[in-house]
């Protein structure tokens, strides 16, 4: 069993909390699709977990800013990483050169792995479900541009979905797991452990075995995480959001 993670933001608290729970699924290989560290408050214990543990780790936007000094953050995403550069110099200055090695995306036979979309793999969003008309152009570039590879695994816009040219699925408790056949069609966004933004404050991962794909939603204790990010110094609103899903 494979599981597929991202959008980890240095929450150590989700992402202990969804170690366990893949230990206890029987998960055998990680792969990781971007954006380990911003907004959160342990960087140095999650980038070790991920260098760790994951078999693919990608370069995700907030690594890129990382690594370059450049992004398109808004203030607090932008303190936010600046402090991440500033410890990992200080505290783990190999973590800051594993980081320079990401590459933005990855092909393992049929499936491609980035952390933004196929046209863009660290920076672009793939298109909120619920807009129908995003929703169809959505569909619509599965036969038009998958060509090479027939599932796209992408993180980014931290909110899970299936997208197949039969329309666009949106897991939840009462049905989580969904099956592509071999050669079928997808768009998969697996969710985001660390700062999940579906109003559902809960880590989101989600597991393949086979052809069938399951989402995972993981409670954890996220008030360490919201007095960790305050006490660092980091905007009370990366903290505060934790608690909504949002």
């Amino acid at each position: 069993m494979i599981a597929i993670v991202s959008d980890l933001h240095s929450n150590l608290e989700a992402v202990t909390a969804v170690m366990a729970e893949c230990r206890r699924l029987g998960v055998t290989d990680y792969l990781c699709l971007g954006d380990v560290i911003g907004y959160g408050p342990d960087p140095v214990a999650v980038a070790s977990i991920a260098r760790d543990t994951f078999a693919v780790s990608l370069c995700g936007n907030h690594e890129e800013a990382l690594v370059t000094g450049k992004h398109r953050f808004n203030p607090h995403a932008a303190q936010a990483i600046d402090w991440t550069r500033r410890r990992l110099k200080a505290d783990a200055p190999d973590l800051m050169a594993w980081f320079g090695e990401r590459k933005p995306f990855a092909l393992k036979g049929s499936w491609l792995l980035v952390h933004g979309s196929i046209y863009d793999p660290v920076h672009d969003y793939v298109d909120e479900p619920e807009n129908p008309i995003e929703s169809q152009q959505m569909i619509d570039t599965l036969d038009r541009d998958f060509s090479g590879f027939d599932i796209c695994f992408a993180g980014h816009n931290h909110t899970p979905f299936v997208a197949t040219t039969l329309g666009v699925m949106i897991p939840h408790d009462g049905h989580h797991t969904f099956r592509i056949p071999k050669g079928h069609k997808a768009y998969i966004c697996v969710g985001s452990v660390g700062q999940p933004r579906d109003r559902d404050p809960r880590a989101s991962f989600a597991t393949i075995d086979g052809e069938q794909i399951t989402f995972h939603r993981v409670p954890y204790d996220h008030a360490p995480t919201r007095a960790k990010i305050i006490t660092n110094g980091l905007n009370r609103f990366l903290a505060d959001r934790l608690a909504e899903g949002l």
